[in-house]
């Protein structure tokens, strides 16, 4: 269990979502799928029977959903979590890559921002984002559900954190993160507006982000997510190419009742 589960289950009762707690790990459902709340690295094996009981609790719910972990490194499947675990610094990454972040640091301003900036501002760059996507197409939520997903998240910046990279004092990009105590930073929502991409606003914040959690802030890794199947953005290859990611293979299980 990691020590901020108490606060992530505080943030979906003030959300209005529900949540179960078996054996010391948070669930909840979304896609139809009960999942745990919690850093990749950790297991998350339930038995069938627990399985079955979570689908009780979650009666919309067709299935539940778990990982076993990423630290068998000789494991070698179709799922798997980005992740990355060593910051490298301008001097230690290959000569067009120092480029590409050095345009992105000169065009573009990387800071943490907080709930209500995000709210107020954030919408145009992540209805454009989802308009840009290919594949399966996400329908943007009203901008008023977007500020009020955003503002019930207000009093929880030690779990939640958010990003905002601006040019010209302009919102161009952001990313929403979940905080695992000092385990893991999870890149849940990453978004930019494909206005501004040859700014390269990307290369900016992840160097960013990764710079804090990883370099000044000490966490054992930042990720990414695992494998991305509802719709093609390239997050996850270029994050590999660029950064250094790495996929972490685990075993995926699912559990029907």
């Amino acid at each position: 269990m990691f020590k901020s589960i108490e606060r992530f289950a505080e943030l979906y009762e003030r959300r209005g979502t529900h949540f179960e707690i078996i054996k010391d790990t948070l669930w909840v459902e979304s896609n139809r799928m009960v999942a745990p709340v919690g850093p990749a690295k950790f297991n998350y094996t339930i038995s069938k029977e627990d399985g079955g009981y979570l689908l009780t609790k979650f009666p919309k719910a067709l299935l539940v959903r778990y990982t076993d972990g990423i630290q068998n490194d000789k494991l070698v499947g179709e799922w798997y979590a980005v992740i990355c675990d060593t910051f490298l610094d301008l001097n230690e990454l290959p000569a067009k890559n120092r480029s590409e972040i050095r345009r992105g640091l000169k065009n573009c301003d990387v800071k943490m921002v907080d709930s209500d900036f995000i709210a107020e501002h954030g919408y145009h760059v992540y209805a454009s984002a989802l308009e840009n996507y290919t594949g399966a197409k996400i329908k943007a939520i009203t901008e008023n559900q977007f500020k009020r997903n955003i503002l019930l998240e207000k009093d929880f910046h030690d779990i939640r954190h958010y990003w905002g990279v601006l040019h010209n004092d302009k919102l161009i990009a952001y990313s929403a993160n979940y905080i695992y105590d000092t385990i893991e930073v999870d890149y849940t929502a990453i978004k930019f507006h494909p206005d501004y991409l040859k700014l390269y606003p990307s290369y900016a914040l992840i160097y960013t982000m990764n710079q804090y959690y990883l370099k000044e802030k000490s966490f054992e890794y930042v990720n990414d997510g695992f494998r991305n199947i509802l719709h093609q953005t390239n997050i996850q290859k270029y994050l590999i190419e660029k950064f250094r990611f790495r996929k972490e293979y685990t075993n995926y299980n699912l559990n029907i009742g």
